[in-house]
């Protein structure tokens, strides 16, 4: 979330609680759902009959910095409480460690409007499901600056993978770089023949880790890596399938991640076709 946005939105719902950054352009969103049953102990609060639950948000930075020592935080925390007391304008997080210490952080907070991106996989017209290491095998293959990345299929029924390039550009002075995976090397695949869109690859890929600040701890699975890496990242270290939902250029493609506790969302804007005469 770190690498969508600046600040993180907290929402307690009967759901769960929800987690949900948003770029400053409005052009990437994320949210993490955390269902009841992942916590020891979870309780959303009380709403009114015309009233809902109290949401708020937190600089990134400041929530972050709770859990900085990521492998010390493992080895000395027993639990972490999560308070938020709106009357007190503080969100509160508490460490219980060892020996009966208790580590408590005081973060200033303020009120919001519920942050939700407009989409609905169910009216997008394809559909693919991948293995994350499939996925993240086959980005590394673009350079680290690279912005744009061109999803794609085939006439022979491949998915293919290509960096944008604008129609402008020389291409005498322009390095492609084109990838191209079979059907079989995914678990489900579901488009439209001839589709293809172009988002960005920055929230979506898997960073290195000597680039990742000293924030950065990778831990063994199934924990993921504690730094700003991608959705592509998480996935993989969390040993779930990537289902990417996708429609026409201009619409937003939809990256998901489906767990029994955990459902995770990243919303991407994709360019418009300037030769289309589609709205």
């Amino acid at each position: 979330l770190s690498r969508i946005g600046d600040e993180l939105y907290l929402e307690p719902t009967e759901s769960g609680l929800s987690l949900r950054a948003v770029n400053s352009s409005r052009s990437a969103f994320a949210s993490f759902l955390f269902a009841p049953l992942f916590f020891q102990l979870y309780e959303p609060g009380s709403a009114g009959p015309d009233t809902e639950l109290f949401r708020c948000k937190v600089h990134m930075k400041s929530f972050l910095g709770v859990f900085r020592s990521l492998p010390s935080l493992e080895k000395s925390v027993g639990k972490c409480l999560i308070l938020l007391k709106p009357r007190g304008n503080r969100l509160v997080l508490q460490l219980h460690c060892k020996y009966g210490v208790t580590k408590t952080h005081n973060l200033a907070f303020q009120e919001c409007e519920r942050l939700q991106a407009v989409f609905d996989t169910q009216h997008c017209a394809s559909r693919l499901c991948a293995p994350a290491r499939v996925l993240a095998e086959a980005v590394v293959h673009f350079p680290p600056t690279l912005a744009e990345v061109t999803l794609g299929t085939s006439p022979g029924g491949k998915i293919g993978l290509r960096n944008y390039v604008e129609d402008e550009a020389e291409p005498s002075k322009t390095m492609v770089t084109e990838l191209w995976l079979a059907e079989d090397e995914f678990q489900s695949v579901a488009v439209a023949p001839g589709s293809q869109i172009t988002f960005c690859l920055k929230e979506f890929r898997v960073s290195s880790h000597p680039s990742c600040p000293a924030l950065c701890h990778p831990l063994p699975p199934p924990h993921p890596p504690l730094c700003p890496q991608g959705l592509l990242s998480f996935a993989e270290a969390s040993n779930l399938p990537l289902t990417i939902h996708f429609d026409e250029p201009g619409r937003p493609v939809i990256f998901t991640l489906d767990d029994t506790v955990l459902e995770v969302h990243l919303v991407l804007a994709t360019l418009s076709d300037l030769e289309s005469n589609s709205q």
